[in-house]
This record gives C-alpha cells, sequence and structure tokens, in this order.
C-alpha cells in the first residue's frame, strides 16, 4: 500500500452536521458522548476526536480501553474521556490515567482495588461507571449482584460512583428484547432509588436505540455508528437526516489488454468472455479491501461503475474498464463514494462482503492517509 496512491477522507463538516441532529434529538441536557474506538469506526482516531474534542454539542468522548485514552492524553485531547470496556493494571499507565482525570468502568472487584490503591498513592478521586449486563452477555455484572456491588464501594473512599450504564444487544432489530433489557436497567436503578442509593449518570442509549426508543436516553448517549453518517438499522432512515463522513480513493497502477478466454486472478476464479482491458489497483484483504469482494463488488472510474474480476490479492485488485474510454495510470478509483451520477456506499460495500457497515469500515487498514477535508 502506499499512501500516495491510497487514501481516506473525512468530512469535518459531515462528523459536526451528525452530531448536531443528535443534539436536537436529546435535548440540551442529555450528555453526548463519540464513540472514538477502533479508529474511530476507521476514520481515523486522532481526526475525528480533534473534531469532536472542537465541538460545543459533545460532552465526553468514550474509547474502548486504557491505550486509547493514553494516546488522547498525550495529544491533549480536553473533553473527559470515558473508558467503555477494558484495561489493564499496568500500575505507571494507571497513574497517568488517574492524574489525567480519566473515567473509568467498573465491573470487577479486582479493577476496584487497583483504581482504589493507586488513587490513594496519588491523592486523588477516580470517577467510575459501573456497568451492567441487562442482556448483552460481554462485560458487565448482573443486575442481582449490583446492590452489594454497590454497597462495597463504600469501603473505597478514593472512587466516587459517577455513573450507571447498560449495553443493547439487538436495539437495531428486537423490540421485544430491547424492551426486556430496558426493563431490567430501570428496575436496577429503582432498586438503587429504594436503597437510597442515587447515581447521577445513567447511560444506555447507542445510536439505534437513541432514535427508535426515546426512553433509553436517560440523560446520556454513547453515539457510535451514526456519528460517522451511518444508519444502524433501516427503519432508522426515515426518522433522522445523516450524512456520510468517509470516502475512500485509489489509484490505476497499470492497464492492459487481454484476449478472449484468460483466466485472472489468484485460482484463475474468473475468465474473459470478450477481448478485455484490466485496470490494476493497489489495493487488497491487508488494506481492509475484503476478499469476499471477489468478483461481487465494484468500483468507480471516470463516473462508471467496474466490476471486480477474480480474486482480490492481499495488495492489488483487478478491474474490468472495458466499457471506458481513455482509461490510464494515475486515473482516480473510488472504492467509497461518489461522483457526478454514481456512488458505491459503505452498505454496498457491506452487502457484497455479508457483514455490517461498522466491520467494513473499521478494517479499512488504520496506516492509510486519513484527510480531514
Amino acid at each position: 500500500m502506499s499512501q500516495s496512491l491510497t487514501w481516506v477522507e473525512v468530512k469535518r463538516s459531515a462528523i459536526n452536521y451528525n452530531i448536531k441532529q443528535f443534539r436536537q434529538l436529546i435535548g440540551k441536557k442529555a450528555l453526548l458522548m463519540p464513540v472514538l474506538k477502533s479508529n474511530a469506526y476507521g476514520h481515523g482516531f486522532l481526526e475525528v476526536t480533534q473534531i469532536c474534542n472542537n465541538n460545543p454539542n459533545v460532552d465526553r468522548v468514550c474509547v474502548v480501553n486504557l491505550d486509547e485514552a493514553l494516546e488522547l492524553i498525550k495529544h491533549k485531547i480536553t473533553k473527559p474521556i470515558l473508558i467503555l470496556s477494558f484495561y489493564d493494571f499496568n500500575e505507571e499507565k494507571l497513574k497517568v490515567a488517574i492524574k489525567n482525570k480519566i473515567i473509568f468502568p467498573i465491573y470487577d472487584p479486582k479493577q476496584v482495588k487497583t483504581l482504589n490503591t493507586i488513587a490513594s498513592q496519588l491523592k486523588q478521586i477516580v470517577k467510575v461507571h459501573l456497568e451492567i449486563d441487562t442482556g448483552a452477555s460481554r462485560t458487565g455484572i448482573l443486575p442481582e449482584q449490583t446492590l452489594a456491588f454497590v454497597n462495597q464501594l463504600k469501603h473505597y473512599p478514593h472512587l466516587i460512583l459517577e455513573g450507571i450504564w447498560s449495553h443493547f444487544a439487538s436495539s437495531e432489530e428486537d423490540a421485544h428484547y430491547t424492551n426486556y433489557q430496558l426493563n431490567r436497567f430501570k428496575q436496577t436503578i429503582h432498586d438503587l432509588d429504594k436503597a437510597d442509593i442515587q447515581i447521577p449518570i445513567k447511560h444506555m442509549a447507542c445510536s439505534a436505540s437513541s432514535i427508535l426508543y426515546p426512553q433509553s436516553i436517560f440523560n446520556g448517549i454513547r453515539l457510535g455508528v451514526s456519528l460517522y453518517g451511518l444508519y444502524p438499522a433501516p427503519k432508522t432512515k426515515t426518522k433522522i437526516q445523516l450524512k456520510p463522513a468517509l470516502s475512500w480513493y485509489t489509484t490505476i497502477i497499470q492497464v492492459k489488454d487481454l484476449p478472449t478466454h484468460t483466466k485472472i486472478g489468484y485460482g484463475g476464479t474468473y475468465t474473459t468472455t470478450r477481448r478485455t482491458k484490466l485496470a490494476i489497483i493497489p489495493i487488497g484483504y491487508w488494506d481492509g479491501y475484503d476478499r469476499k469482494l471477489s468478483n461481487q463488488g465494484e468500483v468507480i472510474i471516470h463516473d462508471q461503475k467496474c466490476p471486480i474480476r477474480g480474486r482480490i490479492c492481499m495488495n492489488l485488485t483487478i478491474v474490468d474498464v472495458t466499457r471506458i474510454k481513455n482509461v490510464k495510470i494515475g486515473d482516480k478509483v473510488i472504492l467509497i463514494g461518489k461522483s457526478k451520477n454514481q456512488k458505491i456506499t459503505v452498505e454496498d460495500l457491506a452487502k457484497w462482503q455479508n457483514t455490517i457497515n461498522d466491520e467494513t469500515l473499521t478494517r479499512i487498514n488504520p496506516s492509510i492517509k486519513r484527510k480531514v477535508i
């Protein structure tokens, strides 16, 4: 992969537009917390974080782990940073994070003890958010364990239980299960209230549930895939307007003519049925251009869609450009994005790959240059 030949463009205006749409949706009081994990869903971790950091509608930013949080500290991000999933118990890393007011998730006694011990040494207070597993069966404690867990926190004076939260498993598609999870979370909060335990921040909503289940917003949302202009489910498209932020481009490195009955690519999975002009582009599954696109996907060249022929290689892809006049080395190729009359969306790639748009984007190789425009 050559950074000069292949690049990703991210529209600042689209990210800011999507944030504004969700601010209008959730109101002024609820916390709006963009999720920047996994290289900002493939859009560029630091690039998108800087956009969010400069946006007054953003209250906090969310990352997946301690290393991502430390990266943001290093680059002087000023919005509060909430870790969502996991962190190791490296003392030096934790000291840096605690000194810089990182907010930690808790769901295990060892986390509580470790954070409190280090915070005590530093004479600091750590804000923590208790994760409740209401049905995703990932990280988090079960609702029936919550009261006992919270009561134990009284023995750890350097921790402040600022938040309680959970994560939906199927808010894009399963209303019954979503309501089941929502009711479990509400009941957990009710049980804490009865025990005279009030936790200031409650958050459960992702992109889909923010749109489809207003009652899930509580006083904060974690804005994931829709931050980037993608709809989490078809039924959300009529309820909010979003703008895709990412386009992906590469460049033709060779054009060649082949005779009829010529096999193309590894395994010879495509055979020409006529004289065929091919363009070779420097993109492959190493770059995140999935092998499942072999003989399935299309690209745009000269405002025309061109089919992929043969198998996607590690670093190269072969495209049929027979119908295009004057095609040459150096011509721009659109992998995701639009020309004057054509477009290829993330959803198109996801459909060809039989996967979801999140995976399609997060697998774009992080070493490919991201340009904010």
